[in-house]
Parts: C-alpha cells; sequence; structure tokens
C-alpha cells in the first residue's frame, strides 16, 4: 500500500562539523520529524549516507535532489507523495497532516528572506541558462517541497543537466556566483520545464529567517505570555539565516521548551530531566522525590481534575499535568504564571487562573477531586486554603497534596494548620512524601517529612 513519505535531508559531513558547532541540532530535527511521521501515519526516510562521496562534486544539497527517487526506489519504498525536507527544521509536534491539503502539484514556498542574495544568485546563473527570462516571485526555497511520481522525469532530467555540467556548476557554485548549491539552478530548471508549482499554503509551513522577522520575540503588550511567535503560530521552523555555529544553541534552547510535547508516554524520569531543577538547587520548588512521590500515587487519575494553589514556576504543574485530565494552577503573580507558560508551552491540559487565594472572592471551578496546597506559608493562609479546598471539594474521595510539611522554618505555619485539620477529623494523612524527616536543604532541616497526601473526610 502506498504511503506518504517524509525524505529527511540529515548528512553529518564529518568536514564541516566545527563550522555548524557539531550535530546536535541535527539530532533535535530528527527526533521532531520521526514524532510528526508516526503520529500521522507517513514513512520517516532519512537520507544520511550520501550516493557519491565526492563532497566537492556533489555537494549534499545537489544530492538529496537529484538521487531522491533513486533512493526511495533502491529502498523498495512504495511511496504516494514525498515531502522533501532539510535537517535545519523543527516541525512543531502538533501540526496537521499536511499531505490532506496538497493536491499533485509540486508544493514549494516562496521564498523572500534576503532578496538581494536571491537577485545574485539568480542573475549570476542567467548566462548558463541561456539568459532565461526568470519570473523573482517564483523562486522556492529547494529544501521543503512536495512532490510525486508525476515529477521523477523532472528530477531525472535535472540529475542528468547535472552529470552534463558538473564541472561548471562547481566553479560558478565555488568560484564566480557563490550564492548557494542547487537551489538556484532547481528553480531556473522548474521555470524552464514549466512544472506547475502550488505556492498557497501560508508561509507557516516554511518559517525560516525567524529572527529577521521578529518570531523569536512575544507579544510584550500582553505580557501573561512570553511564548516566542513561531512556536505558537508556525508549523515548521528553519534555523537559517544567521551564523551556522549558532544552530545548535538556538535549536537547542527551543528543544528544552518543547521536548516534553514529542514524548508520547512520559515517564517521570523524563519529566523531571525536561524541568532541569530540584529542591537543592532551588529551595523554593518541591524535590524531585516529591514529583516522584505525587507522580507515583496520582498517574492513574486521568479521569480527574486537580486544582493547583500556588504555581511559582510551573514545576510541579508539569507532574500534576500528565495526571490529571486537567490542572487549573492558581496564582495572584503574573510573573508566576508566564514563566510557568514557559515551561509547559503546548500542554494543553493546563489553565493558568490569576486570582487572590486570600480575598473573599469565590474561585468558581467545579469538580475538582484533587488539590495541591503551595501557596501562602503562613499560618492563615494555610488554613484558608484547606478551607477553601474543603468547600470545592467534589465526589466521594477527594485529596489533598501538602508542600513544605516538615521543613523547620515552616513548620509553626504549614503544619500547625495541616495537623490541626487533621486532629480535627477534618482530613486524614494517606502517605508522607518527599525528602524525608532529618534530611537537610542548605541551612534548613526536615523536622518531619516533605509533604503529605491527605484524604478529604465527608
Amino acid at each position: 500500500m502506498k504511503k506518504n513519505v517524509v525524505f529527511w535531508i540529515g548528512v553529518k559531513n564529518k568536514q564541516y562539523s566545527e563550522k555548524y558547532g557539531g550535530w546536535k541540532w541535527m539530532d533535535i530535527s530528527r527526533k521532531s520529524w520521526e514524532y510528526w511521521c508516526k503520529k500521522n501515519d507517513v514513512l520517516f526516510i532519512p537520507f544520511e549516507e550520501p550516493v557519491e562521496q565526492d563532497l566537492t562534486r556533489f555537494r549534499i544539497n545537489w544530492q538529496k535532489a537529484i538521487f531522491v527517487f533513486d533512493e526511495l526506489e533502491n529502498r523498495n519504498i512504495d511511496y504516494d507523495k514525498v515531502w522533501l525536507i532539510d535537517c535545519a527544521s523543527v516541525i512543531k509536534w502538533d501540526s496537521p497532516n499536511i499531505f490532506d491539503m496538497v493536491d499533485d502539484r509540486l508544493v514549494g514556498w516562496v521564498n523572500k528572506d534576503n532578496l538581494n542574495w536571491i537577485y545574485d544568485s539568480i542573475k549570476g546563473y542567467q548566462e548558463f541558462f541561456d539568459n532565461f527570462k526568470f519570473d523573482k516571485s517564483k523562486y522556492i526555497a529547494s529544501g521543503n517541497i512536495i512532490f510525486n511520481k508525476n515529477h521523477k522525469e523532472f528530477f531525472n532530467s535535472f540529475k542528468s543537466l547535472y552529470y552534463d555540467n558538473i564541472d561548471t556548476f562547481v566553479e560558478l557554485q565555488d568560484k564566480i556566483v557563490k550564492k548557494g548549491t542547487e537551489q538556484t539552478p532547481f528553480n531556473y530548471w522548474l521555470q524552464m520545464k514549466d512544472i506547475e508549482i502550488n505556492t498557497e499554503l501560508p508561509f507557516t509551513w516554511s518559517a525560516s529567517h525567524l529572527h529577521r522577522k521578529e518570531l523569536f520575540n512575544h507579544n510584550w503588550q500582553l505580557n501573561e505570555d512570553r511564548t516566542p511567535f513561531f512556536i505558537k503560530y508556525c508549523y515548521v521552523w528553519f534555523y537559517t539565516g544567521f551564523s551556522k555555529d549558532q544552530r545548535t544553541d538556538l535549536m537547542n534552547q527551543t528543544w528544552e521548551l518543547v521536548k516534553h510535547n514529542y514524548e508520547k508516554n512520559s515517564t517521570i524520569e523524563f519529566l523531571l530531566e525536561s524541568i532541569g531543577e530540584d529542591k537543592h538547587t532551588n529551595p523554593t520548588t518541591t524535590s524531585n522525590k516529591f514529583k516522584t512521590d505525587v507522580w507515583n500515587f496520582f498517574k492513574d487519575f486521568k479521569d480527574k481534575i486537580c486544582i493547583e494553589f500556588g504555581t511559582h514556576k510551573g514545576q510541579t504543574t508539569k507532574v500534576l499535568s500528565h495526571c490529571f485530565k486537567k490542572v487549573y494552577t492558581i496564582n495572584i503573580s503574573d510573573e508566576s504564571l508566564a514563566t510557568a507558560r514557559m515551561l509547559n508551552v503546548g500542554i494543553g491540559n493546563i489553565e493558568y487562573v490569576p486570582f487572590d487565594l486570600y480575598s473573599t472572592e469565590i474561585l468558581d471551578i467545579d469538580d475538582a477531586s484533587v488539590f495541591m496546597i503551595d501557596a501562602g506559608h503562613k499560618y492563615l493562609h494555610v488554613v484558608s486554603d484547606i478551607n477553601r479546598c474543603l468547600s470545592m471539594s467534589s465526589g466521594d474521595s477527594c485529596y489533598i497534596i501538602f508542600d513544605d510539611y516538615g521543613l523547620d522554618k515552616h513548620v509553626g505555619d504549614v503544619k500547625k494548620a495541616i495537623d490541626e485539620f487533621i486532629d480535627n477529623n477534618k482530613i486524614e494523612l494517606v502517605k508522607k512524601i518527599g525528602l524525608q524527616k532529618g534530611q537537610t536543604l542548605g541551612e534548613n532541616v526536615f523536622e518531619d517529612d516533605e509533604g503529605l497526601i491527605c484524604r478529604i473526610v465527608k
């Protein structure tokens, strides 16, 4: 049965490793495309080994274009449509299936990122192509195109063109024109062969030169969400248009923000690694032991709603989001909520609620059966939080998770309040969690365990 294919170009040329700042960025690209392909029932076909070993005469950009059909057929791929994509790209985790949006025309995206470069390149190759009247408005990027078997003859003719003129092309690209490799000749050939091109899909499928388009920015006028524009609005992100040795750093920064979205079944180990902080490095967060204990107890509560009192950086929020159907995280600070949104970008079951927990207003959220209290740490704050939970609890079996129960500096407030509710049979202890009694945290010591899981007594 024929399947659509992503033909991913990812040859690691050792000669250029330093120029490109290593190859970690290529591994990031591959992970994103593998995830998207699996999600959309598309074959992921990597092109990682060159057909021709002389990479001076046969640059990888040439090889991807002239050997794509040979590669597919040599691997016995029964393909329908083929999406040729360069490894300088990352595809967003929830991008729709583009193959459902295209017809049998060759699909490309008009390239306007550097018009001076494009103009010089077109002029540089004009004489070779017999002064063909080239339409600059139809110039497309060659590292992001979709085609099918109807275009095989065109690609084969382009291969013949290269082999017949290889020395001339090498001289033009390396010594005379010095504007790219195969992209401009490919565009000339498309127009000379009168290939119909579908350029109707929006640029969000080919977002390149992100810095020039200010897509690394966010809406500073609505500062509650600092998610960069390219992550919010674009499907395919190209890390081009800047020094190549910056690519690893920029792609890795992006990956650290979004990688949790590319894990179908996240483990607690993966979540902790993506959070990157423990209580020993940031005393104001919950410990990895705390988060792990919460995960182990609640990971099968996938049909339940949780309300978190106190967001901080959204680190525990991330763990809760993988345990529950819906998580509401409550904080009075827009700064805190903005930070949490960045950490948890793309996680769709978290709702960020700006609210003063210590006002007399009603927190209007229904059907919650689990609460996490880690907001104000004064005695009256904790009493208020517990009473709010008791009034909002829904169902026969409801739980409250407490942080900072046993830390010495909080026992006169947090622990005192919780113990009173336990003694008064309003809540009952189910399990102690987190760092244990006697462990130290800098100059502080745990006089009891870090946290508790309690059940609300009905």
